[in-house]
């Protein structure tokens, strides 16, 4: 038996070995991985001359990139330090000076804020329907979100603020609905934890398709452009499938009969009765969202980043009613929020319409469906 430690070290992979390490190009984020990789490997075989480390890292890559490592002064030359005699730069010189050709590997800039906001918008925009999918967001919102905290680069209220602004309004009701009853003694003001949130909406989509949308490269699908259809959903016993859609029914039903009880209401009285009312669209006392009485309304509109549809109803430039944002009470923060997370969309031309809406009608419609969206936030 060969007791010799040298003669039972490992040896480094032949060049199109399946266990040689490998790098794409075209993913330079993965570049310090692949050093990683190389450097326990060197640590294996017991490679611990610098020349010969330079040299392997060369040896798993394309022609043309070993040629452009290769060349690097750091691979053979000299260097000088004060008085100190020449010395060869060191295998991690080499290293840091290839990494600097390609800045996407770059520890200190893979991730910043606009990454995350963007995931945020995007999956507001898209599906949510499922248990799998809200995983895949959850999954890809914390890869990010923890790289910025960990680096100063994002506060943890505003980690917990983003993940709820990317949760579709529809789950977000019920989502905050079940925290409501398992965290009674949270204050409403203050955001929920990430974690909180995914549990909550776990609990919300049981029974709903586990299976995610990640494609090859592990990350997860997702297009604002285009609606992305639901997976099918596990279906669930029929007991509990009919009680869920009485209890949605129920509560579809109660909020239009109370909205219907309030335009009632309004067209009964005279519309002086809003002469002291606070505007829902700016927060102001002494005026209301009828058209040409809310200054900043107008101000928006000739701006282009709002317009009347051809109901009278004010909506976003892209066509789409104004979506509610976590932590906005009032539709200017909404619309703001909303041009914060997709600039430069400004209003072009004016939907036109035979019909010859009534502006002020549409107006106070548009308070009251506030009102009671306002009063279902309140009540749970």
């Amino acid at each position: 038996m060969n007791n010799d430690p040298v003669a039972r070290r490992a040896r480094m992979p032949p060049r199109n070995d399946t266990t040689a390490p490998k790098w794409d190009e075209s993913h330079p984020r993965e570049l310090p991985q692949y050093f990683k990789e190389l450097e326990y490997l060197f640590a294996d075989c017991g490679i611990a001359d610098n020349t010969q480390k330079k040299e392997y890292a060369s040896r798993y890559i394309s022609y043309d990139m070993a040629e452009t490592w290769l060349g690097l002064p750091e691979f053979g030359d000299n260097i000088i330090i004060g008085n100190n005699a020449p010395r060869p730069y060191t295998y991690q010189e080499w290293k840091a000076a290839v990494l600097r050709l390609y800045p996407g590997a770059d520890a200190s800039a893979h991730y910043n804020l606009g990454d995350l906001e963007r995931l945020v918008n995007q999956t507001f925009n898209s599906s949510l329907a499922t248990l799998g999918r809200f995983s895949d967001y959850y999954r890809d919102f914390q890869h990010i979100a923890r790289w910025l905290l960990a680096n100063g680069k994002l506060y943890r209220n505003e980690e917990r603020c983003l993940f709820q602004q990317g949760i579709p309004t529809s789950l977000w009701s019920k989502v905050v609905r079940r925290l409501e009853i398992t965290l009674p003694n949270h204050h409403p003001e203050d955001p929920y934890d990430v974690d909180q949130v995914f549990k909550g909406a776990k609990w919300v989509l049981k029974g709903t398709d586990t299976s995610t949308t990640k494609t090859s490269n592990g990350t997860t699908s997702i297009h604002s452009s285009s609606p992305i259809a639901n997976p099918p959903t596990v279906p669930s016993p029929a007991p509990k499938q009919e009680a869920l859609e009485l209890a949605t029914t129920t509560a579809i039903v109660s909020a239009l009969e109370r909205l219907e009880a309030l335009l009632t209401s309004s067209n009964a009285q005279p519309r002086q009765q809003f002469a002291n009312s606070t505007c829902h669209f700016c927060g102001e006392m002494g005026h209301t969202m009828v058209r040409g009485t809310c200054i900043k309304l107008e101000q928006m509109i000739q701006q282009g980043k709002i317009h009347h549809n051809a109901e009278g109803k004010i909506i976003l430039p892209s066509g789409a009613m104004i979506p509610n944002y976590f932590g906005k009470r009032l539709y200017i923060e909404c619309i703001e929020e909303w041009h914060r997370l997709n600039p430069e969309q400004i209003v072009t031309g004016r939907l036109s319409s035979n019909a010859d809406p009534d502006p002020e009608q549409a107006a106070m419609q548009q308070s009251l469906i506030h009102e009671v969206m306002q009063q279902d936030i309140a009540t749970g």
